[in-house]
């Protein structure tokens, strides 16, 4: 299992690549696309999905973290875990927790910003977060399924 360190130095890899819904490469991704991608790029197999909207209807994307990574209280979160954020009523962002300079920053593909981007962990971002999970701890499953799986929304 890859350590913290790790999960950051692959996420930081990945600052500046495009912004697109549902991207899996480093010609687009989206902030699920990009988690998926850290840990594909550890050597790690998580189940891929791509059948979410952009603006999430339902918990899917919490029950979809739940089933492979292991939940942690929000407040012990640490640099390299997973971060869910709500954007209305429900969690449809995540982001990867790091520290940079001793201060907690995230690392997300950002849709306004229209790239993956590390910023810091503040303003709004804190009271938004619903979930966090470690990935270190991810439950390796059958190789992945890209966005050939059929799903689309």
């Amino acid at each position: 299992m890859p350590d913290k360190g790790a999960i950051i130095a692959a996420a930081r890899s990945w600052k500046g690549v495009p912004w697109r819904h549902q991207g899996r490469s480093r010609q687009g991704v989206d902030c699920v696309g990009l988690v998926v991608a850290v840990a594909r790029d550890l050597g790690l197999h998580p189940v891929d999905w791509t059948a979410y909207r952009r603006h999430a209807a339902d918990r899917e994307i919490v029950a979809r973290f739940r089933a492979q990574l292991h939940e942690v209280p929000l407040a012990e979160a640490q640099p390299g875990d997973v971060l869910l954020f709500r954007e209305q009523a429900y969690p449809c962002h995540a982001a990867i927790l790091s520290v940079w300079h001793g201060v907690p920053h995230i690392i997300h593909a950002h849709a306004s910003r229209r790239q993956v981007v590390e910023e810091p962990y503040a303003g709004d971002w804190p009271a938004r977060a619903t979930h966090a999970f470690q990935m270190s701890d991810i439950r390796d499953q059958a190789p992945c399924r890209g966005p050939a799986d059929g799903a689309h929304s």
